[in-house]
């Protein structure tokens, strides 16, 4: 299925920028330009697809304010522990999907 090729590119490139270094809200804003493009009918099963759109929900929730994205806003609300719990959500997606 080539949409879960692209996928599973766009994951891996999003599990790579988590895996440099910086903050890890940093490192999650990165991550999120690869996951974005990822669509949930890309992913082969319910389960990835519920996965998927619950990670892009916790990165985008909070409103924007002035030239602020909706990811930088929510990023900048968003403490390490809640942060290094969604980049481990990104990295059990890309494993599920590989």
């Amino acid at each position: 299925m080539q949409g879960s090729d692209l996928a599973l590119e766009k994951l891996r490139r999003a599990v790579h920028e988590l895996d440099t270094s910086g903050r890890i809200q940093e490192r999650l804003a990165k991550a999120a330009t690869y996951l974005m493009q990822v669509r949930p009918e890309d992913l082969s099963n319910n389960e990835m697809r519920r996965m998927l759109v619950g990670i892009k929900d916790d990165l985008t929730f909070n409103e924007p304010a002035g030239n602020e994205d909706r990811i930088a806003c929510t990023l900048r609300m968003t403490d390490d522990a809640d942060a290094d719990a969604i980049a481990s959500r990104i990295v059990n997606l890309f494993r599920a999907l590989g």
